[in-house]
């Protein structure tokens, strides 16, 4: 499974499918989170030091425990099924209208 979290814009992104998740909870220097199946990498953003007053970023961080990240997964999830749900009921309703409208001469 390949996965995409990026914060600032509350996406998470699973085999390439994107949906809107509150990421609001993750930390201030998280910016991204790359997964591959079996590891990931987590890129930091760049944040103003608060004991020098300069900017730095920690390294990338590379892991192999998505556990941490599985509750933004779950949540895409749940978005996906609600899209689709509503999706298939447009469809349906679409269908439904021109049927009731009789034959297109």
């Amino acid at each position: 499974m390949r996965v995409v979290i990026i914060k600032d814009d509350n996406a998470v992104n699973v085999d390439g499918v994107r949906r809107t998740v509150d990421l609001g909870d993750l930390p201030a220097d998280f910016h991204a989170m790359q997964w591959y199946d079996t590891w990931g990498e987590i890129e930091y953003r760049m944040v103003n030091c608060e004991h020098c007053g300069g900017r730095n970023k920690k390294p990338n961080l590379v892991t192999g425990d998505l556990s941490p990240y599985q509750k933004y997964v779950d949540a895409w999830h749940v978005e996906d099924a609600r899209v689709k749900a509503a999706e298939a009921a447009e469809a349906l309703a679409r269908a439904e209208a021109a049927s009731a409208a009789g034959p297109q001469t």
